[in-house]
């Protein structure tokens, strides 16, 4: 074979081999757009996915979301310290662009009982909760919203833990409904409440917790 029946024969081969190519990726591509039509029109289609926890991060790598199974869920971080959580849920984690935790949403199944909480952070104590709680045997149950003191902001959250304290409680615990407002020590000064017979009174309280006033008095 002289060099160019050689050179001939190699071109025949390339293009041989790129016509096989083509073909093989026009019927690549009609099968995956038949398949994605398939899936589109099908009314049992579905988007799922089934895994233990999910991290949302942003550009940089910082994670701002965090969905998870009670076993992956995340400790609370602030400052780049983890700190210990009162229950294991499940639940969403929400965090700042420095990667502070600053609310979420979290189900426990405790062995105190079932719990759900929404809630809202200062930089470094809760703010603001949404929750429910019911015991294990059903005989305590309470709904509520609860407002915190906001800590100075100089105080790690353990220690703005020991100083911040709910300052005004909306909640239906056994079927007495309350607005509780406390001073800045967590003392409620004023109670109103409807309870669970239907009875109505308001009372002011001293920082003792003696009720220096009441209405109706015959209550």
């Amino acid at each position: 074979m002289t060099v160019i029946e050689e050179d001939f024969a190699i071109t025949a081969r390339l293009a041989r081999d790129v016509r096989i190519l083509k073909c093989y990726a026009a019927i690549t591509t009609i099968a995956l757009a038949v398949f994605g039509i398939t899936a589109a029109k099908s009314p049992d289609a579905s988007a799922e996915i089934t895994v233990e926890r999910i991290n949302i991060v942003d550009p940089t790598g910082v994670k701002r979301v965090v969905i998870s199974n009670a076993e992956r869920f995340p400790l609370p971080k602030v400052e780049g310290r983890e700190l210990p959580r009162a229950m294991a849920p499940a639940g969403i984690a929400l965090y700042d662009s420095k990667g502070n935790e600053v609310g979420g949403i979290a189900a426990s199944d405790a062995k105190f009982g079932k719990s759900n909480v929404l809630a809202f952070d200062y930089p470094n104590y809760d703010a603001i909760g949404l929750m429910t709680r019911v015991s294990p045997d059903g005989s305590d149950a309470l709904a509520a919203l609860a407002i915190n003191a906001r800590p100075p902001a100089n105080l790690d959250p353990i220690a703005a833990g020991k100083v911040a304290h709910t300052r005004i409680a909306i909640q239906n615990q056994n079927e007495d409904a309350q607005i509780l407002m406390a001073d800045p020590q967590g003392r409620d000064r004023i109670r109103l409440m409807v309870d669970r017979k239907g009875q109505a009174r308001i009372e002011v309280l001293d920082a003792d917790g003696k009720v220096t006033f009441r209405a109706p008095q015959s209550n």
